[in-house]
Order: structure tokens, then C-alpha cells, then sequence
């Protein structure tokens, strides 16, 4: 009878919380991850920019039309190639050897936006800090990124277009392909 009971019981509680029984879909190991917060003297907003998992899978937080109700990811495959070359790209010892936070300042100190990068390598994790990244702002100002740290920030910019199916705040993408990224 006790345990007619407790099968009766854990039914009944696995009808209330679906989402805690369900199995969740498995998206492989995390290879990248940029956190991206904005912030004004009113408010701080962050949002997952970009994810990359190992099995293609990729996710963010849309930007262009958000409803802070339902914030949902969208999401899609990287094909295998992609995800094999994003990865010899993060594990190559330029990128390894990148610092750990860039700081820019462009003058207005009451509005930015911080990236933070996790990079993911077998057990170990990078993490980079950029604040307010913007590479071609920096080559005018005579003051560039390292090559592989704008390269990485081009990846994401076209990595997340394709994620979302937004266009960027500025056309970031054709100014990386001007420069070769």
C-alpha cells in the first residue's frame, strides 16, 4: 500500500513540475560564451549575447525586439565544419595567450557595455573582460586590440547575426571583412 502510495504521489507531483522531471536536450560542452551587459545611469541590462556548444548548437538572446516577460534564446546549428574551426580558433595559443580584460574608454563614462568571454577547453576555462569593445573606433584612435582579440570579436558579431537573424547595431560584420577577418 505504501508504495502504491508513493508511485501515486510522485505521478501527481511529476504532472505539476513537467519541467523539473522532463529531461533536458543535451547541447554537448560549452566552447564559447560571451555574456554581454549594457548599462546608463538608469539602468544595467545583461543578456546572453552568444553561446556555442561542442554539437553545433547556438543560442542568444534576441536585442532587436524583447519582451522581458518571455525572454527566450534563439537558437540554431552551426554545421560540423564551423564548430571544427571556431574551436582550432579558440584552442590556438594566440587566443590562449590573450589577456584576461581590455578597458576602453571613449569618453562618455555614463553609458558602455562589457563583454565577458568564456572561453571553454577541455576542463579548463579562459575568461575575457572587454569593455567597450569597438576595434575600428581603436585603430582611428591609434590604439588597436590585439589582432586575434578583434578577429574573436568578428567571429561573434557573425556567429550571432546568423544566431538571431538580426542585423547588428552597425554593419560590424562588413568592417571585419574589410579587415580581413
Amino acid at each position: 500500500m505504501k508504495k502504491r502510495a508513493l508511485v501515486s504521489s510522485l505521478l501527481l507531483l511529476s504532472l505539476a513540475f513537467p519541467g523539473v522531471v522532463e529531461p533536458q536536450e543535451s547541447h554537448g560542452t560549452l566552447l564559447l560564451e560571451v555574456i554581454l551587459t549594457t548599462y546608463d545611469v538608469t539602468r544595467t541590462e545583461t543578456l546572453v549575447y552568444l553561446r556555442v556548444f561542442s554539437n553545433g548548437s547556438a543560442e542568444a538572446h534576441p536585442m532587436r525586439e524583447v519582451d522581458f516577460r518571455t525572454l527566450t534564446l534563439k537558437t540554431t546549428s552551426i554545421p560540423p565544419s564551423g564548430v571544427a574551426t571556431l574551436s582550432e580558433f579558440l584552442s590556438s595559443s594566440t587566443v590562449q595567450h590573450l589577456g584576461t580584460k581590455y578597458d576602453r574608454s571613449w569618453g562618455n563614462v555614463d553609458f558602455g557595455q562589457t563583454w565577458k568571454i568564456t572561453i571553454a577547453q577541455g576542463g579548463s576555462q579562459k575568461s575575457i573582460i572587454l569593455e567597450n569593445f569597438q576595434p575600428f573606433l581603436a585603430r582611428t584612435k591609434k590604439k588597436p586590440y590585439p589582432a586575434e582579440l578583434e578577429r574573436l570579436g568578428c567571429l561573434v558579431w557573425k556567429l550571432r547575426t546568423k544566431v538571431t537573424g538580426e542585423s547588428l547595431e552597425r554593419d560590424y560584420v562588413a568592417g571585419c571583412r574589410e579587415l580581413g577577418y
